[in-house]
């Protein structure tokens, strides 16, 4: 078989390397074990019922089998399935309605402005810091109730704690997921002290009155619920925002096209989440001995699935390895996942990305990169640029 050191500090999801392989073979071996590369088999990997997320054997192998880490991670919803993920997810969907989404996009809206306007005249800014960050900080904010003083100390920790995902990838990692783990709980269950007492219109006082009246999860699963959110309606959103404007520094005459034509702006939003996802790699651990289109899986293998790969399979997406927000692909996205695990917070994501994108190039002329590379994350786990300098044209 092929093989790809997907932890090789050089290496992408996207080369021509990458995308030789996916020609070849619908996976290929990696220091990880196999990774799937096309889109068809990487959708059945995701929604095969033999396989689960292997939480505490994902942690085990990269050397986690104690610690705040653990404790977190391990009864993390996405590691629960049959009765007890439908009886956790339930829990949070009463609080995480479609309704609660919705009613949040005038605060996006509002949000997004501000932070355009403190974007405007200026020759250059450092776009995650200036939007990308900023904006789904501040709605999972809102959308938790927390005070905005206390913005600033929630970011560093719910950009650290996504780095779970990349454990592989060394380094100093552990240590940085760690202490954001062991700074949210702190914040969070002080949080929900604050909400027990003095209820508002939040998803934190609706999940502890939900519990309350039924008693379908305990404190401490409340918390770590609450943990999970915090760092996925952040994290992923923020390098999802950072990753449509480099698609589209790459792409200036997509932005042009966009600015003359704002029908597009969601059919945009759809392809720039394609072309380069923020949930670049999701893993799978076989339960059992088993077979995956004609590939032995011993039980206890993790599969990983290359959805920044797999996005751009022409197999799936005819032309998908050209970014044209001109086309409406039929195949849906795998980034967030399928099945039971569907990521709960991809409408919420998807909202501030439909509000942010268009007033972005309605207001700014097309984006333009350094010359020096971006300071990228490693290719396992959570993609997108650590910091984004950019200039906007000006506008005709």
């Amino acid at each position: 078989m092929p093989y790809l050191d997907v932890i090789g500090p050089s290496f992408s999801f996207t080369s021509a390397e990458t995308f030789a392989v996916q020609d070849e073979s619908w996976y290929a071996d990696s220091p990880v074990g196999p990774v799937v590369l096309r889109y068809r088999e990487a959708g059945d990997l995701l929604r095969d019922r033999r396989f689960d997320h292997g939480g505490e054997h994902y942690l085990r192998r990269n050397g986690v089998d104690g610690g705040p880490i653990h404790d977190w991670f391990v009864p993390m919803l996405t590691n629960h399935d049959g009765p007890e993920h439908r009886r956790l997810r339930g829990l949070v969907q009463r609080a995480f309605t479609p309704r609660t989404v919705e009613a949040l996009r005038p605060f996006i809206h509002a949000q997004a402005v501000t932070l355009a306007d403190g974007m405007a005249g200026a020759d250059a800014v450092e776009f995650v810091d200036a939007f990308a960050d900023r904006l789904p900080l501040a709605v999972m904010c809102e959308l938790l109730g927390v005070p905005p003083e206390d913005y600033d100390t929630f970011s560093q920790w719910t950009g650290d704690i996504g780095l779970v995902f990349g454990l592989a990838n060394g380094g100093d990692t552990a240590a940085r997921v760690e202490r954001a783990v062991a700074g949210l709980d702190g914040y969070v269950d002080e949080l929900m002290d604050r909400k027990a007492k003095a209820p508002g219109d939040d998803v934190i006082s609706a999940l502890l009155a939900a519990t309350a009246e039924d008693g379908l999860a305990s404190r401490d699963e409340v918390r770590n619920l609450l943990v999970t959110l915090v760092f996925a309606a952040h994290d992923n959103t923020k390098h999802q925002l950072s990753n449509c404007i480099v698609s589209f520094a790459e792409h200036p005459d997509q932005w042009r096209l966009l600015r003359s034509s704002p029908q597009l702006s969601d059919q945009a939003v759809d392809e720039c989440m394609r072309w380069r996802p923020s949930g670049g790699n999701l893993f799978r651990r076989a339960v059992v001995d088993l077979e995956l289109h004609g590939l032995e899986v011993p039980a206890g293998t993790f599969l990983t699935a290359a959805v920044l790969t797999a996005q751009r399979d022409p197999r799936a997406y005819p032309g998908g390895r050209v970014f044209d927000i001109t086309v409406r692909r039929e195949a849906p996205l795998l980034q967030f996942g399928a099945g039971p695990h569907y990521c709960l917070g991809a409408a919420l994501a998807r909202t501030e990305l439909t509000e942010a994108l268009p007033l972005l190039v309605s207001r700014f002329g097309p984006p333009s990169l350094p010359p020096e590379p971006l300071p990228w994350r490693p290719a396992l786990g959570t993609q997108g640029p650590e910091a984004l300098p950019i200039r906007f044209a000006a506008t005709s």
